[in-house]
């Protein structure tokens, strides 16, 4: 593109080459674009993403077989947080979050199949995988929230998980590396 002032000179166009700026209005910790920069860009409106099939997904990749189970139940969780725990600015069951909690999930049942095996010298069947799965969903879940939450919210945040994940056995002791160190 060749302009008139004399002041500019040539600019090579790459039709290949995209620029986007995501602007999430009112997340936390974020500024808004100026106006003057605003104006520089067309305007795209985006769908919600379906975070179901995203948590579908994301747990098959790493390895989960009741992936359609699961994926149900932690988006039910998360739409009855959003919904009933108070609102708290550093609350986050967006997409950042789930993510991270699927990741802690995939860790936990890849060390505890690779601990099964070591012991058992076997995969385990599947009717113990499908209960191991829930039950380390269940775990990923606690552990990644229970400390984001305030107080009064705690209870809740438990009930909710009691009652979506029914099937779990939920002890109210700590895990085994825990109680390991507490008895020292």
């Amino acid at each position: 593109m060749i302009f008139p002032d004399r002041n500019m000179s040539e600019i090579k166009f790459n039709p290949t080459v995209g620029y986007f700026i995501t602007m999430n209005p009112g997340y936390a910790g974020r500024q808004e674009l100026p106006e003057n920069l605003k104006v520089q860009f067309r305007g795209v409106c985006m769908m919600v993403p379906d975070r179901r099939e995203i948590m579908k997904t994301f747990l098959a990749t790493s390895g989960y077989t009741t992936m359609d189970d699961l994926s149900i139940k932690f988006n039910i969780v998360y739409k009855q947080c959003e919904e009933q725990l108070s609102k708290q600015r550093h609350y986050d069951f967006g997409l950042r979050n789930i993510k991270s909690v699927l990741r802690q999930a995939g860790n936990i049942l890849r060390e505890r199949l690779e601990n099964m095996r070591e012991k058992e010298g076997k995969a385990p069947e599947q009717d113990l995988l499908i209960k191991i799965e829930e039950e380390l969903m269940y775990k990923a879940l606690k552990d990644m929230n229970l400390s984001k939450l305030v107080k009064d919210d705690v209870g809740l945040f438990t009930s909710l998980l009691d009652d979506v994940f029914v099937n779990q056995y939920k002890k109210n002791v700590p895990d085994k590396e825990v109680r390991e160190h507490s008895e020292e």
